[in-house]
C-alpha cells in the first residue's frame, strides 16, 4: 500500500509541476495577446510583463505562429541582455526605447536544452535605454524589411 501512495504522490507531483500550455502551436490566443504594427506589418503578441514571465520567455515551444511573437515590458529603461534556453528554434531580437524606435536587431540562436546556464551565449544591448524587446521567429524582420531606426506603435502598451 505504501509503494502504491508514493507512486501515486509522485504521478500527482508531476502533474502539478508540469508545464501547462506548452505546445503553443499558435491556434489558440493567450489571454495576455495585443496587436501591434512594425511599419506596415501587424503582429499579433504576448504582453511579458512580470520577472517570471521574463524568465520564461518563449522558452519550451515547437514554434510561433505567423506573425506572432512576445513584447518584454520593463518599467525603466537601461541596458538589457537576453540569453536563449530551453527554446526550439532561432528568435529574432528587437531592443526597442521607450519612443518605440528598434535600436538594434539580434538574431539569437537556439542552443542544445542540456547547455549549462553558464555556458549560454549571452546578447547584451548596445543602448543602455531599452524599455522594450520584441522576440519573434528567427529572420522575421530581414524578410519583412524591418530594421534598425524602424518604429513600433506602442500606444496600446500602458506602463
Amino acid at each position: 500500500m505504501i509503494r502504491f501512495l508514493k507512486g501515486f504522490f509522485l504521478i500527482l507531483l508531476f502533474l502539478l509541476f508540469s508545464p501547462a500550455g506548452c505546445d503553443n502551436s499558435g491556434e489558440e490566443e493567450k489571454e495576455n495577446t495585443i496587436s501591434l504594427e512594425i511599419g506596415d506589418q501587424s503582429i499579433t503578441i504576448e504582453i511579458a510583463d512580470s520577472p517570471r514571465e521574463w524568465e520564461l520567455g518563449l522558452s519550451y515551444r515547437d514554434t510561433l505562429a505567423d506573425n506572432h511573437g512576445m513584447l518584454f515590458v520593463f518599467p525603466d529603461e537601461r541596458g538589457r541582455s537576453f540569453w536563449m534556453r530551453g527554446c526550439n528554434f532561432d528568435i529574432d531580437l528587437a531592443y526597442i526605447e521607450s519612443d518605440g524606435t528598434i535600436s538594434e536587431i539580434v538574431n539569437m540562436k537556439k542552443e542544445p536544452l542540456e547547455t549549462p546556464l553558464d555556458s549560454l551565449a549571452t546578447y547584451p544591448s548596445q543602448s543602455t535605454k531599452i524599455k522594450y524587446v520584441l522576440e519573434m521567429i528567427g529572420g522575421w524582420f530581414e524578410a519583412h524589411n524591418i530594421d534598425t531606426n524602424a518604429k513600433v506603435d506602442l500606444d496600446e502598451i500602458s506602463n
